[in-house]
């Protein structure tokens, strides 16, 4: 027999009919709570049983309703339930536990009234809902300024009455506390006895007349207030009234806070729920996971729509050029690893020591125990992002206290996750021989002064969980072998297994890298934590502007010292930097710009931007966001304000004396991608038709040396048969599938681009708003499947 059916024997009818009245609240529970007033009943009687049952029953909440409510992760939250309530001594307790970690789930996963599991397309359309609300807010105040100047004028609105603040449980009480107050008030126009002159009790005040400039200080107050109860950080109050108005009235702003509120919320509930570990989702959640590859889709298909098109009419889609920056994994691993590696031969040459130091934090920072995977009793809830922002406070003071005590460090951090999503830092840095035993000492009196209780075993043996320091031993290795893999493992996973070191192409957890890339990539997107910084080192910045004056820019560096005149031994500065650069020189870079912890302002070369100019005229100088005019020549950003761009390099001479170079010798245009249509080109010109390496200008000797020759009937069938049973393997078909279904990925999220622009001109037609010429139109026709 069950619970509920035992309690139908205890009391009367109309008791009985009370208790159901708790049942049918709670039907997920009814049986666990039908079981503790059986319990109760049986020892103490049906009145003791109904007492219990209602203090208990009082603060719990239906789990059920909040399975329905966020359907997309119930199995996850469900499994959670079960077992917070197992692991608290009474049945009671873990229902309460378990019906208070639900409801602060509840109230997580809703971002306002936006529920953070749905789908992104929900999520943009209350992103439009939420500026839309702005600025229709904002409509409203200043509608109502001539209303309300009118009224003033009149006479019709005088200074609100100083009246007491209102006394009373209801609403009605305190309007008639307040009628009451405005009843024995003065009259003010009635001098009080005995004649005291009329003027002498008058308190004149002038009611603020109503601007633009006071609907918007409103319209901003109320904004900012919308943007808090969604858990967003408004714009800086520093910056100006307009620009504040514009973000917060902009969609594609509320639409990437959302995004990255909603997907930090849903993270941590997946950490809470025990659902990110070695043995489930490691370092982040599945979940977590398939919205960072849904968010590179929908880059990659707004990369392919736009296109870049320079002065000598070259033609690159946005995608393109991307792949040749620092946004391709191979290219930013190979930079890092050749600045680690030449800083160490620079190391090497001052004699320096390399130290390699991993600091953990404390154990509060952990959903789970590193051994069992288990719940940790110690957590306290906090995020990865919390995690690392305890690491950087622990780093910087350290790094004071290294600067009052004069030991000069450099070298470069790495951040990874541990497999439950907490963040720890790597530092490889070198130092002088004698300040070697300083400056592990002071890193480790920083690291464990937290919790000392946590750095011995059960035991009594003192551990290196939360600092470990190793020196570097040349005749093990190099020091970029010593992190060259947790560069790989935070990248892309690509690198060169080390001879006779058995298992380096998996973690410390034992994936393979190439799957854990992914994931902590995902991870780092997700929580806005930066991998990779160097420290004690010059401008990687000033490197890179260095190394696009290559070879082929000589004419136009010669053109550019020719008009601008600089002193020799300016020229010569940069002269010297820029060969080491273009040939990739990392150490001797770092030797000519000063050598390691040489301030930014006694280096010869730093970074030059200017205010980016107006190549335009028209439309283009109305601002939609702001509702102002840009008659002025610095160009201006979407929410009006100016925008800087990097043009080149300052560069210093021995007695101070500078002088600019300019590196930015590409003048870009953004656009729509053109029709490839009908006469087979982009439309950019001569140079933007298809580069191939063969065409009809090439002579027919040289298409002999760069075409492959025919091959004869034997080795044609032998290829064709090799190639056959390549393309049958599994591994190829499982990775063809995977591009097959990121193509259906890409061209519906470019479908999507081109009916949310028809949608949104639509909305702008019927307030009567202007609409400017669709960037995307006569875009549909370049995309597969009839889009």
């Amino acid at each position: 027999m069950s619970a509920l059916e035992q309690s139908l024997q205890f009391g009367t009818a109309e008791c009985r009919q009370w208790r159901q009245a708790f049942f049918d609240r709670l039907p997920s529970l009814a049986e666990d709570l039908a079981a503790g007033f059986v319990h109760v009943a049986n020892r103490h009687g049906n009145a003791a049983g109904n007492r219990w049952l209602a203090r208990h029953a009082a603060g719990l909440i239906e789990p059920g309703h909040v399975y329905r409510r966020f359907a997309f992760v119930a199995c996850d939250l469900r499994r959670a339930f079960a077992e917070i309530r197992r692991q608290c001594n009474t049945t009671i307790e873990g229902l309460k536990a378990g019906c208070v970690w639900l409801a602060d789930v509840e109230k997580r996963l809703t971002v306002g009234s936006l529920n953070a599991t749905h789908d992104d397309d929900a999520l943009v359309d209350y992103a439009k809902a939420q500026a839309l609300g702005v600025e229709d807010a904002r409509n409203k105040l200043i509608g109502n300024i001539a209303s309300h100047n009118r009224r003033l004028r009149l006479g019709l609105l005088p200074p609100p009455r100083r009246l007491p603040q209102p006394s009373g449980e209801t609403i009605s009480a305190q309007a008639r506390h307040m009628a009451t107050l405005i009843a024995r008030a003065r009259n003010p126009l009635t001098p009080p006895a005995p004649s005291v002159p009329l003027m002498a009790v008058f308190q004149w005040e002038r009611a603020p007349v109503m601007s633009i400039a006071v609907a918007d200080e409103m319209a901003l107050t109320q904004a900012r207030e919308r943007a808090r109860l969604h858990g967003i950080t408004p714009p800086s109050p520093k910056s100006k009234r307009a620009e504040q108005i514009a973000r917060l009235g902009c969609d594609k702003w509320w639409r990437r806070k959302l995004r990255r509120v909603t997907g930090r919320r849903i993270e941590q509930v997946m950490r809470e729920a025990r659902r990110v570990h070695k043995r489930a989702g490691i370092y982040c959640s599945d979940l977590t996971v398939e919205r960072r590859r849904s968010q590179k889709v929908r880059n990659r298909a707004l990369l392919e729509t736009i296109e870049a098109i320079n002065q000598n009419d070259q033609v690159y889609t946005l995608a393109e050029l991307a792949e040749l920056g620092l946004a391709n994994p191979d290219h930013r691993r190979a930079e890092l690893m050749l600045r680690i590696r030449d800083t160490e031969v620079e190391a090497k040459r001052l004699g320096h020591v390399g130290l390699f130091f991993t600091l953990t934090a404390p154990s509060r920072f952990h959903p789970v125990l590193a051994s069992s995977s288990q719940r940790n009793p110690k957590y306290d809830g906090s995020t990865p992002r919390e995690a690392q922002q305890y690491l950087q406070k622990l780093w910087a003071q350290a790094r004071s206290s290294l600067a009052r005590d004069g030991l000069g460090i450099y070298g470069i951090r790495v951040v990874e996750p541990h497999h439950d999503g907490t963040p720890h830092w790597h530092l490889l840095v070198w130092a002088q021989p004698d300040h070697v035993d300083a400056v592990t000492e002071t890193l480790r009196s920083y690291a464990e002064a937290e919790s000392p209780e946590e750095l011995f075993d059960r035991f009594g043996n003192r551990t290196t969980a939360r600092f470990k320091v190793e020196t570097i031993d040349t005749k093990r290795g190099t020091a970029a072998g010593y992190i060259a893999k947790y560069i790989s493992k935070n990248i892309n996973g690509q690198q060169f297994a080390r001879d006779g070191v058995e298992g380096d192409h998996l973690d410390n957890y034992g994936h393979e890298l190439n799957d854990s890339a992914p994931r902590i990539e995902a991870w780092a997107a997700t929580w806005g934590i930066r991998q990779f910084q160097f420290l004690g080192l010059p401008s990687v910045t000033v490197w890179r502007e260095v190394r696009r004056l290559t070879e082929q820019q000589e004419d136009e560096l010669k053109r550019w010292e020719e008009a601008t005149r600089p002193r020799a031994s300016i020229s010569n500065v940069l002269r010297q930097i820029r060969a080491v650069a273009l040939g990739g020189h990392w150490d001797q870079f770092v030797r000519l710009m000063g050598g390691p912890n040489t301030p930014r302002k006694d280096q010869p070369i730093k970074p030059w931007s200017i205010p980016a100019f107006r190549t335009g005229t028209g439309d283009d100088e109305f601002s939609h966001a702001t509702g102002e005019v840009n008659r002025s020549i610095v160009e201006r950003g979407r929410y009006g304000d100016e925008i800087k761009v990097p043009k080149g390099l300052v560069v210093k001479d021995h007695k101070g004396r500078t002088a600019e170079f300019l590196t930015r010798l590409y003048r870009w245009e953004v656009r729509p991608k053109r029709s490839a249509a009908g006469a087979g080109f982009s439309g950019g010109g001569e140079a933007a038709d298809p580069w191939t390496c063969v065409n009809n200008c090439t002579p027919a000797h040289v298409r002999r040396l760069i075409t492959p020759t025919e091959p004869d009937p034997e080795t044609l069938a032998a290829q064709l048969q090799r190639y056959q049973e390549w393309r049958a393997s599994e591994e190829v078909r499982a990775e063809m599938e995977s591009v097959d279904e990121e193509n259906r990925f890409i061209r519906e999220q470019t479908r999507q681009l081109l009916e949310n622009d028809a949608a949104g001109r639509a909305l702008m037609a019927e307030r009567g708003i202007h609409v400017p010429a669709s960037p995307w139109a006569g875009q549909a026709e370049f995309f597969p499947d009839g889009i």
